[in-house]
């Protein structure tokens, strides 16, 4: 979804026209904007995928400072980029313990960070956009 040229233009349409709405699975860049957009027009979010991409450092610790309702937060096989651009492009290797104390309020953090794991080499080769 982030791909997606008037995001915040689709889920504050989502947030108007689907007032129940509480699942997402998104595949793709997640940004500080995207995180932002999530935040102002789906605060009631319980459940995201982020599955699979690349997300930024920002972004993730936005989403689980404001997404006050979120139970569940899927990030396996992400890349986690430390800083956005400009800065130098930095993968954090481990999720650092400022974002696991963060995440400890979930019902379930799915993460997978492994250097062993297919779906992780994919999505690090891809550069977080999957193409396979």
């Amino acid at each position: 979804m982030p791909s997606i040229s008037n995001t915040p233009y689709l889920i504050e349409e989502i947030a108007k026209n689907c007032k129940k709405f509480a699942e997402l699975k998104i595949t793709g860049p997640c940004h500080i904007k995207f995180a932002l957009t999530l935040a102002a027009f789906l605060p009631n979010l319980k459940v995201l995928s982020i599955r699979c991409s690349m997300i930024y450092k920002d972004a993730l610790i936005t989403i689980l400072d404001e997404l006050k309702k979120l139970e569940v937060l899927n990030i396996s096989h992400c890349v986690l980029i430390e800083h956005p651009p400009p800065s130098p492009r930095r993968v954090l290797k481990e999720i650092d313990e400022s974002i696991l104390h963060k995440a400890r309020r979930l019902h379930k953090f799915i993460t997978c960070t492994s250097d062993s794991c297919l779906m992780c080499t994919r999505t690090r080769n891809d550069g977080g956009m999957t193409r396979w």
